[in-house]
This record gives C-alpha cells, sequence and structure tokens, in this order.
C-alpha cells in the first residue's frame, strides 16, 4: 500500500462527499480498519461499498486508489479499479 496514495485518496474523497452520511460512514468504516494496519482491505472495502451502493466518484480519486495500491496490486484490486474506471465521470 502506497500510503501517501491512500492519505490522498480519503483527503480527497472527504472533500467530494463532505455532506453524504452513506459516503461518510463508508469512511469511517475503512478508518476503523486502518487503525489496525488493514489500509489495503479498509481501501478494498470501501470501493467495494461505493461501486455496490453506485456512488460515482472523481476520476482523480480513481487514479489515486490505483497509486494506493500500485506497490503490489492483486488481481482483486485491479478488478476494482477497472470497474471504478467504467463509472467515474469527472
Amino acid at each position: 500500500m502506497v500510503k501517501d496514495a491512500y492519505d490522498m485518496f480519503f483527503k480527497n474523497i472527504s472533500m467530494q462527499f463532505h455532506d453524504d452520511s452513506l459516503v461518510n460512514a463508508l469512511v469511517e468504516d475503512a478508518e476503523e480498519l486502518a487503525k489496525y494496519g488493514e489500509k489495503r482491505v479498509a481501501l478494498e472495502n470501501f470501493l467495494e461499498n461505493v461501486l455496490a451502493n453506485e456512488v460515482t466518484i472523481s476520476k482523480e480519486a480513481v487514479t489515486l486508489a490505483e497509486k494506493a495500491f500500485s506497490d503490489a496490486p492483486n488481481d482483486y484490486d485491479i478488478e476494482i479499479i477497472n470497474e471504478l474506471k467504467k463509472t467515474d465521470v469527472t
């Protein structure tokens, strides 16, 4: 996990969705996992929930998520990012 990209991703999401209670709850869940050193799982879960709830995130956020996974992406991470790339709009 590339920490700087991970941190920038969640900062970007927090700014983009500061008034969205669903996204804020998803961010809180991710922060809880991250406290226990599970940043990859936190990001994967967050992105899964974004897709499941049909929340569209910015192209910049998708790029940051991809960079966060870039140190050792697994097939599942790549699949999530590719799915997000199909849905991003800005």
